[in-house]
């Protein structure tokens, strides 16, 4: 399960932390701006430092990170319900539906989020809002800092991640080289001729012995 944690981390971390919120609202409701934008990104966390990419349509956003094994991303598709966790290297998917990624990412689908205002800041060359942030959810959530542009696109956000058993990881995501408008759509689809397992009617309760069924054949691919 560790390659999938790995991706799935991404999920939490790139998304989950990206929320500009007002009072007590659904987080991915909130990350979804209706501005369309790509840029670079870098994640700190339990892991490591990843550096990466970000693509980002209403309805769809695709985050990517280099690895040893030829690249992982996670393609999220609000607009039809499902979640993609994907090899580039191995040119494999595994496809979730919306909730089994978030219940997987820290129960992210039920995060509930807050935010008060601080002051207007300029981040790697963006006008932005600073706010102090919050999200909850069953199994955890977050609490830190957030940096929001005009667009309420999220440029940085730092804090730290609460899980519900206690075990808090200290987290930090910043933008640069954003880039507003149109982005590449085939970036933001699924793409032809890989291998992949469609697991979006497995139930979140049983997501991870799925995968963990499925991952000795996904990780004898080329690169996976």
């Amino acid at each position: 399960m560790a390659r999938f944690h790995g991706i799935l981390l991404t999920l939490v971390l790139g998304l989950g932390i990206a929320t500009a919120a007002t009072a007590d609202e659904a987080a991915l409701d909130l990350l979804d701006t209706a501005t369309p934008y790509s840029a670079d990104f870098t994640l700190s966390g339990p892991k490591g430092i990843y550096q990466g990419k970000v693509w980002h349509a209403k309805g769809r956003e695709r985050r990517e990170v280099a690895t040893s094994g030829g690249g992982q991303a996670v393609l999220l598709l609000r607009d039809s319900d499902a979640a993609y966790v994907m090899s580039t290297g191995g040119r494999w998917y595994v496809g979730l539906s919306l909730h089994a990624a978030g219940s997987l990412a820290g129960g992210l689908d039920a995060w509930r989020v807050t935010k008060t205002k601080m002051r207007d800041e300029t981040m790697a060359g963006v006008k932005a809002t600073r706010w102090k942030a919050r999200a909850d959810g069953p199994k955890g959530g977050f609490a830190g800092e957030i940096w929001t542009s005009r667009e309420g696109i999220v440029v940085k956000a730092v804090g730290v991640l609460e899980k519900a058993d206690g075990d808090d990881t200290p987290v930090e995501m910043a933008l640069s080289n954003l880039r507003i408008g149109n982005v590449d759509q085939g970036k933001l689809e699924l793409p032809q001729g890989w291998f992949g397992f469609d697991l979006k009617k497995v139930p979140a309760d049983r997501i991870e012995q799925a995968i963990e069924g499925i991952r000795p054949m996904l990780e004898s691919r080329k690169g996976g």
